[in-house]
């Protein structure tokens, strides 16, 4: 009877919304809708039981539940911006899942169900909440649908749907985008499998594949044209709340895989998806770590920086099996092998600021800010000495442990990369941090890459410029000053100190080795470092001090939730020190990671760059037959053999010759300018330059729209 009920009722569903066409197309029939909801019901159960029981917690659990159906020690009561009401659900969630074990010694025991549903009646009659959105509308939710699934076919339909009441259908609003919409889809999902709504199932699906599309304007969260990932208003989180979304999402289609629903993830919401992984996520991935860029507050949680899991790349491999061995190759990496060779490079980011390079054993990273981005940001206390972050911050890896959970005990003026005063106070983050700068961009041809920009936080200025080629980023400083009193430096890195460290001087050949730390302002010469197979080369010198310590933090320091327990682990740290008042200051340095000393030696003095200009309003490098200048102001630059280039704009130009003419690259750094100008002294022979006064002069128009900040790439013959 309640069958044919819920059948009746689900034609009219269909006729009344219209909503038939969404999955009639397939041709089902109740019967078939009644079948894919037990699928998708058993599909979510067996994910839950998946996660194993502590059988003597549970016994604790049980004996401990008052006949009321709450549990002393838990304040149902206090609405603050913490949820400790939550507990009672996780204890529900711990006696559904012994409950529906089979084997267990509480398998379908009936003292422990009229227990479960004590508690579960308590609640709903309670309804706590918090202050924080989230929980109300996602973190209860989700723990609350978990023992109810898990109880399925042992409750009474009546009772079943009176404690689905509690659960919210929110997809219809829009201000749920990203990995919220993904969360509250799961919901929704779980929702009408409890009251046997096919309707609201297929909706919950809907909604999911709602987000498989291009979020082209910036600002909105979700997938971004370069498939980088924002979540927070125009925030780079391909990890942390992108990683989640990316194994949320996978998991999601792969449970409605041989349902109707499944039909809801066509071709291309695959491809869009499949895209975001492969040449997202994967690209801000190495080995077992993501760069800690793309994480946001994330930084603030323990393990933060884990990979994506094992588990979504066999998904992957099933849903988009066109594309099975490139999710195989990027499982096999996270294994231990080299970085898929498909995917080895140079990639900017133009959406996010942020330029990433793989070789096939090492991993290197630049990432900046401008108007058009948040850099990172602090909630709900997290990430509380982040504000260096996006200021320009490097990853460097060989092994991606480098900075596995060193961020309690990292000195947080040091981030690597970034141009910063040594004052802990200016670390502080009260909130998002908003750009403020235009001037941002960068270029990438797959091969070499540039991305530089403007800097001027917390009183210091600087002009900063990263070059990645040939298994090397070379990275510039100019027009640094500061009028504050603190020491300003430049962090060339900051990690765990493995193995030894070998330092030398120009003539210093054969290298020292020392563990312990140094300073080129007491007069030691320092032209070269190695340390965990990379190298760090200085051309110029510098005001360098070298560092290996044992560095104490907990989590509580940059977490007002974290642990307050002392972590203290050695820390290798090289930086350049530029006083407390620079004018006009520079630097120059590259990290070129290798197997081995010597083979890094080989280098030294042979790095393959050649400075053209480094000042604040040109930074102009050569590489064998590649060059790059950012041109921070219209300006000259002379690139040797003749060769003169001119901008009429602020721009990032690459060029690299070739036997028959020159590749050349052109971006607008402020993603404000339809074109611009270059003017060169060769080129003559150019299809559609004009020339005045024996040079060339080539019109660049930029793209606009979705498109604005990438870059214009033409062919010139000779």
């Amino acid at each position: 009877m309640a069958r044919r009920l819920f059948i009746i009722i689900l034609l009219i569903q269909l006729v009344l919304t219209g909503v038939a066409s969404v999955f009639g197309q397939h041709k089902s029939s109740p019967q078939v809708w009644a079948k894919d909801i037990k699928t998708i019901t058993e599909r979510l159960a067996e994910d839950y039981l998946a996660e194993g029981v502590d059988y003597h917690k549970v016994e604790t659990v049980v004996s401990s539940l008052k006949q009321d159906g709450s549990w002393p020690g838990i304040d149902y009561v206090t609405v603050s911006n913490d949820f400790p009401a939550g507990l009672h659900l996780k204890k529900l969630m711990l006696m559904a899942n012994a409950y529906a074990r089979q084997g267990s010694g509480f398998y379908r025991n009936k003292e422990l169900r009229q227990k479960i549903l004590l508690g579960y009646n308590y609640y709903l009659d309670k309804k706590p909440t918090s202050k924080n959105w989230w929980y109300n509308d996602i973190g209860a939710q989700q723990d609350y649908m978990a023992g109810l699934i898990l109880m399925k076919g042992q409750i009474a339909n009546a009772d079943l749907i009176r404690y689905a009441s509690y659960l919210k259908d929110l997809t219809d609003n829009p201000a749920h985008r990203g990995m919220n919409r993904i969360w509250v889809s799961a919901i929704t999902i779980a929702k009408g499998c409890l009251e046997n709504d096919y309707l609201l199932v297929g909706k919950g699906f809907q909604s999911v594949a709602a987000t498989l599309v291009i979020a082209n304007e910036q600002g909105i969260e979700g997938i971004k044209t370069d498939n980088s990932f924002h979540q927070h208003r125009p925030q780079l989180y391909s990890g942390g709340y992108g990683m989640g979304f990316a194994e949320s999402t996978a998991k999601l289609m792969a449970l409605s895989a041989n349902t109707s629903f499944h039909a809801t993830f066509s071709a291309e919401k695959k491809r869009i998806f499949s895209d975001l992984l492969l040449y997202g996520h994967q690209l801000f991935s190495y080995r077992g770590a993501v760069d800690f860029g793309t994480i946001g507050r994330n930084i603030a949680r323990p393990n933060s920086i884990s990979p994506i899991s094992l588990v979504t790349l066999d998904q992957m491999m099933v849903i988009d099996s066109q594309r099975k061995s490139a999710f195989r190759d990027w499982k096999s990496h996270i294994q231990g092998a080299a970085f898929p060779k498909p995917f080895l490079g140079s990639r900017y980011f133009w959406k996010s600021d942020i330029m990433t390079y793989h070789g096939e054993d090492y991993y290197l990273s630049a990432k900046v800010i401008s108007t058009r981005t948040n850099g990172t940001e602090m909630l709900n206390a997290e990430n509380l000495k982040g504000y260096n972050l996006p200021l320009g911050a490097t990853n460097i890896m060989k092994t991606g442990g480098e900075y596995k959970n060193i961020f309690p005990i990292w000195d947080w003026t040091r981030v690597p990369g970034t141009t910063a005063v040594m004052n802990q106070s200016a670390t502080v983050l009260p909130w998002y941090l908003f750009g403020t700068n235009e001037f941002a961009g960068g270029i990438s041809n797959g091969e070499a890459g540039v991305i530089a920009y403007e800097h001027s936080y917390n009183g210091v200025q600087a002009k900063k410029a990263y070059f990645l080629v040939d298994g090397s980023m070379l990275c510039l400083g100019a027009g640094i000053n500061a009028i504050r009193t603190q020491q300003v430096v430049t962090s060339v890195n900051q990690c765990y100190q493995d193995g030894e460290v070998v330092t030398g001087g120009k003539g210093n050949v054969e290298g020292t080795r020392f563990t312990d730390s140094l300073s080129t302002s007491k007069g030691v010469e320092l032209h070269w470092v190695y340390h965990a197979g990379v190298g760090y080369i200085f051309p110029a010198g510098g005001n360098l001090t070298l560092k290996n310590a044992v560095q104490t933090g907990s989590w509580k320091s940059i977490n007002q939730s974290g642990s307050e327990e002392l972590i203290s682990k050695p820390v290798f740290s090289l930086w350049l020190n530029h006083g407390t008042a620079p004018s006009e200051d520079s630097y120059c340095y590259i990290v070129r990671p290798e197997h081995s000393l010597e083979s890094f030696k080989s280098h030294v003095h042979a790095n393959g760059f050649i400075i053209l200009k480094n000042d604040k309003n040109i930074q102009a490098v050569k590489y064998g037959h590649s060059y790059f200048v950012v041109f921070y102001k219209p300006g000259a630059v002379d690139l040797g053999k003749n060769l003169q280039v001119s901008s009429d704009s602020k721009a990032v130009f690459m060029m690299e010759e070739k036997e028959d003419g020159y590749q050349l690259s052109l971006a607008d750094p402020t993603h404000q300018q339809k074109e611009a100008n270059l003017s060169f002294s060769l080129l003559k022979d150019a299809a559609t330059p004009s020339q005045e006064n024996g040079t060339t002069r080539l019109n660049f128009i930029f793209p606009q729209g979705d498109d604005q900040g990438s870059a214009v790439n033409r062919f010139y013959k000779k």
